[in-house]
């Protein structure tokens, strides 16, 4: 269990956190991600088709130019998601085993807790819990985005 809580997370200094708000601007963060990875997908098919929409402006920002407004929505997209890919890359490291499986499949594909938890072949709730709590608040704190139960911190 300390290996789970281990990089700067200890055992006992985990209660410092509100696991519940930590949690939730985690899994805002990372709908966000999964958002835009689809419209980065739908973009790039847009710009890819002959026959588009955009040519009428519908899509755009700037009728006059359709093209460059769809470029900048990609770069943008772009963005942000090789931000949170990058990050993970420098700090995958401080991760488990079964919290880099936990990281993939719950924030980057939004999989269900009991999915996961048959994944890992884990039937002890509280044991796939504790290595949730772990993942998200390392990841939190990799985006400066924890949150501490006293507020003075």
């Amino acid at each position: 269990m300390n290996r789970i809580l281990n990089n700067a997370v200890a055992l006992d200094g985990i209660e410092l956190y509100n696991y519940d708000s930590t949690r939730k601007e985690v899994e805002k963060l990372y709908c966000k991600y999964r958002a835009y990875k689809i419209k980065e997908d739908i973009i790039s098919k847009r710009i890819k088709s002959s026959l588009s929409l955009d040519n009428l402006g519908i899509f755009s920002t700037t009728i006059s130019d359709p093209t460059g407004s769809k470029v900048e929505q990609l770069q943008r997209y772009s963005d942000f998601i090789e931000l949170i890919e990058k990050t993970y890359q420098a700090f995958s490291s401080e991760l488990t085993p079964d919290e880099k499986i936990i990281y993939k499949k719950t924030l980057l594909n939004n999989m269900p807790d009991n999915e996961v938890m048959e994944l890992l072949c884990l039937s002890n709730n509280t044991s796939y819990f504790n290595r949730k709590k772990s993942c998200y608040i390392k990841v939190a704190r990799w985006f400066d985005l924890e949150v501490y139960k006293d507020n003075n911190i």
